[in-house]
């Protein structure tokens, strides 16, 4: 539990200075921060994905719930998106949109 509360930290705390940082550094400064920060970025992501990894471990003896596990994470992942193509084609096509769908 206490690396799930470090790692979330870790990532709450990227996402608040993502949004504080960039005020701080004058606009004709901030490109030649970007590659440092995306390195930054992709090491600090590394690192939370490699700490995550060291955790998981395969129970064999539960293979079937490991199936319904990717079920229910496959449909959390998958309906979003056609709702929101749904959402799209429907609520903002315009009706010229609407005719090549019919």
């Amino acid at each position: 539990m206490k690396n799930v509360i470090l790692l979330s930290g870790f990532l709450l705390a990227g996402l608040v200075a993502s949004q504080i940082l960039p005020s701080f550094i004058h606009a004709e400064h901030y490109a030649e921060y970007t590659h440092i920060i995306k390195f930054l970025t992709t090491m600090a992501l590394g690192f939370i994905m490699i700490r995550v990894g060291y955790e998981f471990d395969i129970d064999k003896t539960r293979l079937k719930s490991y199936g319904w596990d990717y079920i229910v994470a496959a449909t959390a992942a998958t309906f979003p998106w056609i709702f929101v193509a749904v959402y799209f084609v429907v609520v903002l096509a315009d009706s010229a949109t609407l005719m090549v769908w019919k």
